[in-house]
């Protein structure tokens, strides 16, 4: 059974690798346009927030941020493709969810923040409800008083996973494609989260319509 399991993770990890090596050559063929807030400085250390279904060009992208990036992924075996995807591109990996293990990813992430990394990560996942900001990452932006830098993200041509919660998108080869980093958000420790989650929503929409408009100029 051991040398079931390992097997099974062997292959996980494979698929990781091809994972990798696809999404660096379907990066290479894309048109990009990278727009940031005039206050935005790649050498600070931020938690990017962006929708969990538009994640492929932000992972893709910010691992070129000045500091160093850590991200969250699933301690399931799944996550174990992830995981090795991820490491290729540069990321440091936390493992848990905010549905399981979420105690061992909150200490994760609390380490990794104090060692200076910044962190990234679909702030509406694991599960949805779509487009609906959860408190995690505003709970780790009051506490530490790192500022949020809300992230858009679009495609001219693309597939969508219709029948995933989070309706993923992967940009078609040789497409165009903006990404646009909004105005850093900082938290005091007095405000509500519940109205911090609401304007870090449409932060994240602004986000996504200035990635648009991009498009079109």
């Amino acid at each position: 059974m051991k040398g079931f399991f390992r097997s099974f993770r062997l292959r996980k990890e494979w698929l990781g690798y091809c994972a990798y090596f696809l999404t660096l050559l379907l990066g290479r063929t894309l048109r990009k346009i990278i727009v940031t807030s005039p206050g935005y400085d790649p050498t600070m250390q931020y938690l990017f927030a962006f929708w969990h279904g538009k994640q492929l060009l932000p992972i893709l992208e910010l691992r070129h941020h000045g500091t160093k990036q850590a991200v969250l992924v699933s301690a399931s075996r799944d996550g174990d493709l992830l995981a090795t995807w991820l490491k290729n591109l540069g990321y440091e990996n936390i493992r848990g969810s905010s549905r399981h293990q979420n105690i061992s990813a909150l200490v994760g992430m609390v380490r990794k923040l104090k060692e200076k990394y910044s962190l990234g990560f679909g702030v509406d996942g694991p599960v949805g409800p779509i487009y609906r900001v959860k408190p995690g990452m505003t709970h780790l932006a009051r506490k530490f008083r790192i500022p949020i830098i809300p992230v858009g993200s679009a495609f001219s041509q693309k597939w969508v996973v219709e029948k995933a919660w989070d309706k993923y998108e992967v940009p078609k080869p040789f497409t165009r494609t903006a990404l646009y980093l909004g105005e850093p958000i900082v938290i005091d420790e007095t405000v509500d989260l519940t109205a911090c989650n609401l304007a870090l929503e449409k932060a994240i929409d602004r986000a996504e319509a200035m990635a648009k408009t991009l498009l079109s100029l």
